[in-house]
């Protein structure tokens, strides 16, 4: 099998993501820039040339460097992370949480397609586009990050899980510790991938990278850097202290107008609705868009008759005390969703983000508040994707001429008509020519009895469908029967399945990169850089 692709609509149910891609002219009100357009990167680049309030090169440059040296960067990373002190370097920004073991397939498709578009970029308008990647390492979703899944033919998905969950507890990735349960864990997880001659280095790797002292946010910085080695992807950690001064006029911004990015969020969200999307972010009319720390601990922020306050009423403040403890204790404030991407783009001289179809939708509402803060608006890019297929799954997907769209809409239901399609033509036959016998002697008989009295036709009717439900139990009940004695071809597909679409989702929102380096090495990554076209926007079948 050749790597080929099939269209979005084929794989996922997301309308707006459709429209995005297929109609972007009806969108054209929410997103500044198609990303289709063969001529944006010129415009793009003088836009943000242009901005009224120029990003923080040298010290971004620097604090960039110092991050990417700690996590081994080698000097492709470097460079990149030096050359945006000058005025003619431009970012391919993407970003991901933090998650155990660098989380989702997604995330690394992501890191792909901004190291391939900036490479892109570059040799189009001969400036230089660096990829960088957001790391939300100040993001508090622990349910979000604390898991990872290895893909088996067996059963379902196996789930490894580090620690449970706790709603109350609202520190940041960046502050939360691997900890005691790492070595165990490892232990499980190794013992569930795949036996090869490259598990022992994937494995080695894990246990040099994920130690019980590590943080969530160092051990995801450490793997990528080691998974994108030679391809220039610079990482960034929010949390540092040193870039917390950096992001101070974005919070400025939001502590002197509490509510207007809300205002505009709503506003976009009403206007997304009036067009049949659903709103991908949700935001209460009180709600500011900034978190305060507070005893290590993440704190939402509202605004109501003149006051900030946490969502517990823990934390009071006037907007001076906010100003004040802002030019005190920068660090005290993070972002949140709306506000993330303004933070992003004050500090970077951006000119697109690559994002998921979740990501894009998100965009759709923050239009209006990049005016307001008076940042340019990025090229809103889909990120690659992709479902890998090793050897015995491409032969089983030939031989029974499936595609992903088969397993997506139901594996039961395609192998009833893979059986109904291979049921001996003498069945198959009979039951047409029956059910035709049915329907022509019915009709002959309801045209006799009806003459006699019309009040019989409800009973021959009733008698009709009888006859046609009990045709169709025969028919159930002889596939049951193909089920069992042609368990072979059922059992195929269903390993199959179990690998393409794993948990009844696509396999890159489930399976993680170390299971397919396990299994083929770390030459995996370069086999996944050839096959992703960053200029095709649909998802791609890849075989291994």
């Amino acid at each position: 099998m050749n790597p080929h692709a099939v269209d979005y609509r084929q794989v996922l149910p997301a309308p707006l993501l459709h429209t995005y891609l297929d109609d972007f002219e009806s969108l054209q009100s929410f997103y500044a820039h198609d990303p289709r357009d063969p001529d944006i990167w010129p415009r793009m680049i003088e836009t943000v040339r242009s901005r009224t309030s120029p990003p923080p090169r040298t010290a971004l440059s620097r604090i960039l460097e110092e991050q990417n040296t700690r996590y081994g960067a080698d000097d492709t990373v470097l460079d990149n992370a030096r050359s945006l002190a000058g005025d003619d370097t431009y970012v391919v920004s993407t970003g991901q949480q933090t998650g155990l073991f660098t989380g989702p397939l997604y995330t690394i498709y992501k890191a792909i397609t901004a190291v391939k578009l900036a490479k892109q970029v570059s040799e189009e308008t001969g400036v230089r586009a660096v990829p960088v990647f957001w790391m939300a390492a100040d993001d508090h979703d622990f349910a979000e990050i604390n898991h990872v899944h290895v893909c088996r033919t067996d059963g379902d998905a196996l789930r490894f899980e580090l620690g449970p969950d706790d709603p109350n507890d609202r520190r940041s990735a960046s502050d939360r510790l691997l900890g005691p349960g790492t070595g165990p864990l490892l232990k499980q997880f190794a013992d569930a991938l795949p036996d090869s001659e490259y598990s022992p280095s994937a494995i080695d790797a894990l246990r040099r990278h994920c130690t019980a002292d590590t943080s969530f946010s160092d051990a995801f910085a450490r793997l990528m850097t080691l998974l994108f080695k030679g391809q220039g992807l610079v990482l960034v950690d929010p949390t540092d202290p040193a870039l917390k001064p950096l992001m101070s006029p974005v919070f400025e911004r939001e502590i002197r107008d509490p509510l207007a990015s809300t205002r505009s969020v709503l506003a976009a969200s009403g206007k997304l609705a009036g067009a049949g999307f659903d709103p991908q972010v949700t935001r209460s009319p009180d709600a500011v868009n900034l978190f305060l720390y507070q005893d290590g601990q993440r704190n939402a922020l509202r605004y109501e008759n003149g006051r900030f306050s946490s969502r517990d009423d823990s934390l009071s403040f006037t907007d001076r005390d906010l100003l004040r403890l802002l030019e005190e204790a920068p660090g005290r404030f993070t972002h949140n969703v709306v506000t993330r991407s303004l933070v992003q783009d004050s500090l970077f001289p951006t000119l697109t983000y690559i994002g998921g179809p979740a990501e894009i939708a998100y965009y759709g509402q923050l239009g209006g508040v990049y005016r307001q803060f008076g940042l340019p608006f990025p090229v809103v890019y889909p990120r690659a994707s992709h479902t890998l297929v090793g050897a015995r799954t491409v032969r089983v997907l030939e031989k029974h001429g499936l595609t992903i769209s088969h397993f997506v809409q139901g594996i039961e239901s395609v192998i009833d008509q893979k059986l109904r399609e291979e049921m001996p033509v003498p069945v198959t036959e009979g039951l047409r020519a029956v059910r035709g016998d049915v329907e022509a002697h019915y009709r002959n008989l309801k045209g006799h009895v009806t003459a006699i009295d019309p009040g019989l036709n409800r009973i021959v009717e009733a008698s009709e469908r009888k006859t046609n439900f009990a045709l169709g139990k025969l028919e159930e009940k002889t596939l049951r029967a193909l089920k069992k004695s042609d368990g072979v071809m059922r059992g195929q597909i269903m390993r199959a399945d179990r690998l393409v679409y794993p948990n009844g989702q696509l396999q890159e929102r489930v399976a993680n990169i170390w299971q397919f380096v396990a299994l083929h090495g770390f030459d995996v990554m370069k086999t996944l850089f050839d096959a992703t076209d960053e200029t095709d926007f649909r998802h791609r079948i890849t075989p291994l």
